[in-house]
């Protein structure tokens, strides 16, 4: 396996490590901010569900929080998840451009290099 492909890996489990621990977090603070509130989330679950369709899309059908901080956390759940988006989508973008680079490299390689015209002719 190649360097790319082992630090490809490595960035994609780092970034979906982080991801599932805001989330698992980011819902306990939205049932705890929720409480009392007209759309308070019932169980840990349905606010798990609120987070994670928060992360996943850039706003979903779901009714908007009431608390301050509720609206703080979406906010940051909606940023943290352009975030997340982008930086997973050029990961693979390097990584095939990487992957491509190599492919045409490679038959030069095993043939030899090319004379490029500079040297000495017979």
């Amino acid at each position: 396996m190649s360097n790319a492909v082992m630090r490809h890996d490595r960035f994609l489990a780092w970034v979906g490590a982080l991801a599932l621990a805001v989330n698992l977090v980011a819902a306990w603070i939205a049932l705890v901010a929720e409480r009392g509130h007209p759309h308070e989330f019932h169980t840990y679950w349905a606010a798990l569900f609120w987070t994670t369709t928060q992360m996943l899309t850039v706003s979903s059908q779901l009714p908007n929080p009431s608390s301050t901080a509720a609206h703080i956390l979406d906010v940051f759940l909606e940023l943290l998840s352009i975030t997340i988006v982008t930086s997973i989508a050029g990961s693979w973008a390097a990584f095939f451009h990487h992957r491509r680079h190599m492919a045409n490299a490679a038959p030069s390689a095993e043939n030899g290099p090319r004379p490029s015209g500079a040297g000495a002719q017979p």
